[in-house]
């Protein structure tokens, strides 16, 4: 029994160091691709998510399940438009949180028909309340149906 237990921790390790090495493969060769960072949405409190979700979200219904528009006054007050015929959003909310937590997009890169997705997660100070950090970006169809496959990089 014990060298069953430690082929399935050996099988885990080769398979979380295999699919590392097949996005750094990927990366290597992607070339950079615009994005727009989305701004003045929240994460709707009908949503709850015990681990990071990470979704490529087509539609305006699906979006609006996980997302609600939070306009404020300003320069930059409106929420970033989305069309939805020509643009799509990658998008990774976090669980519920009492920790100050910003999340922000570092790159969005291409290769193929494969998209790498890099952003960053700081974290700060306990808090007095609860947020559900997120971070988003919208980006343009690709010209073709081809199918695409999502690559998601926490750095």
């Amino acid at each position: 029994m014990k060298k069953v237990y430690q082929f399935i921790a050996f099988a885990l390790v080769a398979i979380i160091v295999s699919s590392c090495s097949i996005t750094r493969e990927v990366e290597k060769n992607a070339a950079p691709i615009a994005f727009t960072e989305m701004h003045n949405y929240f994460v709707n409190n009908t949503f709850s998510t015990k681990k990071i979700y990470r979704k490529a979200i087509n539609s305006e219904s699906e979006f609006r399940t996980i997302f609600g528009e939070a306009a404020v006054m300003g320069a930059n007050g409106q929420p970033t438009p989305i069309n939805w015929k020509r643009q799509f959003v990658l998008a990774v909310v976090a669980p519920e949180t009492d920790t100050q937590t910003q999340m922000y997009p570092l790159s969005v890169l291409q290769n193929g028909n494969a998209i790498i997705f890099n952003y960053k997660v700081d974290k700060g100070s306990k808090m007095s309340y609860t947020m559900c950090p997120y971070v988003a970006v919208v980006l343009d169809r690709p010209s073709t149906n081809a199918q695409l496959e999502i690559y998601w990089n926490e750095k």
